[in-house]
């Protein structure tokens, strides 16, 4: 990779506590302030953790590390509004495969699970900061197992719902942003959606709101779309379609005529929807969620699950502990070397891997490409819907290290989908604004100094189902609360990152 970035030291740093950021000018930067707006070039100042100063020339003070960004992009740190980079994330504080990438604020407990309790989970964040911020939902899946224990086939009771209020409301008062289901997922696919208005009326008397992978996102999708537009008339509460897609064969290139009904739909109702999207036609989950009231060994219910899903070959086995030379094959190759059918393939997976249903160990999981490009691209493009990776810090799919360069690079550059100032905006100040973070998301004084800098005529995802961890091409240098986290490309080892609460929320002594 060329050398983007010459770095001049012009004196000496003043002595200060290792854990002060140095004050930091970046100079002849292309400032793409995350608002929307058409971009400048001029330069940045950073005292501390806070963007001091914006201008089109600034002159160096006595102390001041000098960066000559030679034009290159300075954007605010890309927000991540769906991630589970928290799994592993305090035993591997650079969170490296986030931060390359540009992400400085990554939002966990997505999918209906959490960490939990939140409280312990936040304390130890603090005592050994990573990289990165990290704010959380609260798990839906998670509050109905701390009151439902492990029988979660069902609805709840009216006793059990009066608990998981309780529960839920202790852990938005440790500093979630709200609620988050899974409703695809056997734990909570039962639930009824009477128990999540309950619940999401919870979150937003807390202030909080409302995320959902929705039921069904093959071809229920968009009676699951109805249903979280009415959670989100009857609680009262922003709800956010969360990794938005149509993801059968049947929905394909439908978002350009049914989506604008949806969002001219809520905003008649006075609903907030909102949504959030990655760059991919491919996606990562469990193979029990091909059929998903659990009638697994039903092989009419396979058939069909596994033809809305575009097919045997269209599902690869991304991890399979009990024989993990199949990882990495279709089910179609997989019938083949274990003399099967393909619904046979799907039976014998699914019937030697639900112990995992009992414990936290994960033996399978599965990529399937069932996405139209030209949907992906209108998510992409549309200016109400944010970015997520849905990424993982060690994952099987390319979006846990590749997304944000990816809609940078293909998006932006080669497709000219968007306009890099809309992108930077859907990564940066959208995101901050659903999530109400006052004082990140934007290039202006006063706010945190979060950053990244990057090449606009080069950046791209290199990341691949093959090598899902491989960098990315064009992100030199990422800025967490005022120190560089990656610099040439690499971590630097430093960890400023923050828990970052809703404002409302109680706030730590050493945030």
């Amino acid at each position: 990779m060329p050398q983007l970035i010459r770095l001049t030291l012009i004196s000496l740093l003043v002595s200060s506590p290792a854990a002060q950021a140095a004050d930091v000018l970046v100079q002849h930067a292309r400032i793409i302030d995350g608002t929307g707006r058409a971009s400048i070039v001029g330069d940045v100042r950073i005292r501390s953790n806070k963007i001091t100063a914006v201008a089109a020339h600034l002159m160096p003070q006595p102390g001041e590390e000098v960066r000559d960004a030679h034009g290159l992009a300075l954007a605010p740190g890309f927000i991540d509004m769906h991630s589970h980079a928290d799994r592993g994330l305090l035993q591997d504080l650079d969170a490296a495969t986030q931060a390359r990438q540009g992400i400085t604020t990554m939002l966990v407990g997505q999918d209906g699970g959490s960490n939990f309790p939140l409280r312990d989970w936040f304390a130890k964040l603090e005592a050994t900061p990573a990289a990165v911020n990290v704010a959380s939902m609260v798990g839906h899946a998670t509050v109905r197992a701390q009151v439902m224990g492990k029988d979660l086939f069902r609805g709840s009771t009216a006793a059990e719902l009066e608990k998981m209020k309780d529960v839920l409301a202790t852990e938005l008062r440790a500093g979630a942003f709200g609620i988050s289901t899974g409703l695809e997922y056997e734990q909570a696919h039962f639930s009824t959606t009477e128990e999540v208005v309950a619940l999401s009326k919870v979150a937003g008397s807390n202030g909080g709101f409302y995320i959902s992978h929705v039921r069904d996102e093959g071809n229920g999708v968009f009676t699951s779309f109805d249903e979280i537009l009415r959670i989100g008339r009857e609680a009262g509460l922003p709800v956010e379609i969360t990794h938005i897609k149509l993801a059968a064969p049947p929905t394909w290139h439908l978002a350009a005529t049914r989506m604008p009904a949806y969002f001219q739909r809520a905003k008649r109702e006075h609903i907030d929807l909102r949504a959030d999207v990655y760059p991919y036609t491919y996606w990562q989950s469990n193979i029990r969620v091909l059929v998903t009231d659990r009638d697994f060994f039903n092989p009419q219910k396979v058939a069909a699950g596994l033809a809305n899903n575009g097919g045997a070959a269209a599902i690869r086995l991304a991890r399979y502990t009990p024989e993990p030379a199949v990882a990495g094959k279709t089910l179609t190759e997989i019938a083949k070397i274990w003399g099967l059918s393909e619904v046979d393939t799907y039976m014998r997976i699914v019937k030697a891997t639900m112990a995992e249903l009992d414990s936290d160990v994960r033996m399978e999981s599965i990529i399937g490409t069932s996405m139209s490009e030209d949907d992906v691209r209108w998510f992409v493009a549309h200016p109400q819907i944010s970015f997520c990776s849905d990424g993982e810090l060690h994952g099987a799919h390319p979006r846990g290290a590749g997304t944000f360069p990816r809609v940078l690079g293909r998006y932006v550059r080669e497709q000219k989908a968007l306009s890099l100032e809309l992108a930077v905006h859907k990564m940066t100040g959208l995101s901050a604004r659903n999530l109400g973070l006052k004082d990140r998301g934007r290039i202006a004084p006063g706010y945190i100094a979060d950053l990244v800098l990057f090449d606009p005529a080069t950046v791209i995802d290199n990341s691949t189902i093959e090598h899902p961890e491989a960098p990315p091409t064009g992100i030199a240098s990422v800025m967490t609360s005022g120190e560089w986290v990656i610099d040439g490309g690499k971590p630097t080892g430093k960890h400023p990152g923050h828990v970052l609460r809703p404002v409302s929320a109680p706030v730590a002594a050493n945030q």
